[in-house]
C-alpha cells in the first residue's frame, strides 16, 4: 500500500480542536506541551477556547501544533507528504526537515507577517465553485488586482486580491453559473499583494536550520517534490505570494498510485475533495482530526493488519 499523509491549512481551525486528544493521549500531550512552551502565548487558550483565533499569528501555530501532535500520537508514516499552504510546514516537520518547536515559531512569524502585509479590510478572498481554471482566469482578466490564489480541485478555485475587485467579480461569476463564497480571511493570501511579506519572511527562513527530508514532500509553489533542504527558503517565501497548486499535487499523487490518503488535522476538507474525485475507485481516504476519528483509524488499521 502506498500512503500519502496530507495536512490542511488556515481556515481548518475550530474551537476545541485537540482538547479530547490532549486529555486522552500522553504522546499528543507531550508534543503539544513542548510546542506550547516554545511560544509566547497559550496554545491551550487558542486551540481549546478559541482565544485570538481571528489572527493568523495565533491560528497558524495552533493548527500546526494540533496536526503535528496528532500525527505523532497516531504513530504512522507515509511514502509521500503534502500540506495545503500552512500545512506544508506540518509536512516538513513530519519528514524531519525541522523540529516541532522551531516549526511552530516559524509559522507564528509567518502569520504575523502575512497579516501585516496588507491593511486590514483592503484585501479579500472568495471561493468560486463549478468553473474550470480557464473560465475563471478569463473572467478575472476583466478586473484589475485580482488573481487565482488556490486551485483546490477541478471545480474549486479560490481567488484573491483587492477587496473591491473581489466583490465586483462575484456577480460575473454568478452569471457564469458558479457558486461563490466570500471567505473570512485577514488578507489576500497567495497573491502579488504579499510580495513585500514574502521578501521580509525569507530573512527568517534563511536563518532556519532545515534538514534533508527523509521522505517525499511536495512544494505548493512548484507542485513538485523538494529536491534539497537548501531550496526551502525560496520555495516557502514564494508560496506566500503565489498560487497554491493543490489540484496539481493531488493529481500527481493519484497518478503515482497512492492508494491510501490520510488527512491529519482539524479539518476534513482535503479528504472530502478526494472522495468526490475518487468516488468510483478503491482508494482509501481517511480524515483523522479528533479522538473519535483517531480511535476509528487505529481500529481499522488493526483489522486490516489482522486480516
Amino acid at each position: 500500500m502506498k500512503r500519502a499523509i496530507l495536512f490542511p491549512g488556515q481556515g481548518a481551525q475550530e474551537t476545541g480542536m485537540g482538547k479530547d486528544l490532549y486529555e486522552s493521549s500522553a504522546v499528543y500531550r507531550e508534543v503539544f506541551d513542548s510546542i506550547d512552551a516554545g511560544l509566547d502565548f497559550s496554545l491551550k487558550e487558542s486551540c481549546f477556547e478559541g482565544v485570538n483565533m481571528d489572527k493568523s499569528e495565533y491560528v497558524q501555530p495552533a493548527i500546526y501544533a494540533h496536526s503535528v501532535a496528532l500525527l505523532k500520537a497516531l504513530g504512522i508514516g507515509a511514502d509521500i507528504y503534502a500540506g495545503l499552504s500552512l500545512g506544508e510546514y506540518s509536512a516538513m516537520t513530519a519528514v524531519n526537515m525541522q523540529d516541532a518547536v522551531k516549526g511552530a515559531q516559524l509559522v507564528n512569524q509567518r502569520g504575523n507577517i502575512m497579516d501585516s502585509a496588507v491593511e486590514y479590510g483592503k484585501g479579500g478572498m472568495m471561493s468560486v465553485l463549478g468553473l474550470d481554471m480557464e473560465s475563471v482566469e478569463k473572467a478575472l482578466a476583466e478586473y484589475g488586482n485580482i488573481w487565482v490564489a488556490n486551485h483546490l480541485s477541478e471545480g474549486n478555485i479560490i481567488i484573491a486580491g483587492e477587496k473591491e475587485s473581489v466583490e465586483k467579480s462575484e456577480s460575473r461569476f454568478i452569471e457564469l453559473g458558479a457558486k461563490t463564497i466570500v471567505l473570512n480571511t485577514s488578507g489576500p493570501f497567495h497573491t502579488p499583494m504579499l510580495e513585500s511579506a514574502a521578501e521580509k519572511f525569507i530573512e527568517h527562513l534563511k536563518k532556519a536550520d532545515f534538514k534533508e527530508p527523509d521522505a517525499i514532500i511536495y512544494s505548493n509553489y512548484t507542485a513538485m517534490p523538494y529536491e534539497s533542504a537548501a531550496d526551502a527558503p525560496h520555495l516557502l517565501s514564494k508560496q506566500m505570494s503565489n498560487p497554491v497548486r493543490w489540484h496539481e499535487i493531488t493529481e500527481k499523487l493519484i497518478a503515482l498510485g497512492v492508494d491510501e490518503f490520510v488527512e491529519i488535522g482539524p479539518s476534513m476538507v482535503l479528504s472530502k475533495m478526494l472522495k468526490r474525485r475518487l468516488k468510483e475507485s478503491d482508494v482509501k481516504i481517511h480524515s483523522v482530526r479528533n479522538l473519535k476519528t483517531f480511535e476509528k483509524y487505529l481500529e481499522e488499521q488493526k483489522e486490516t493488519y489482522n486480516g
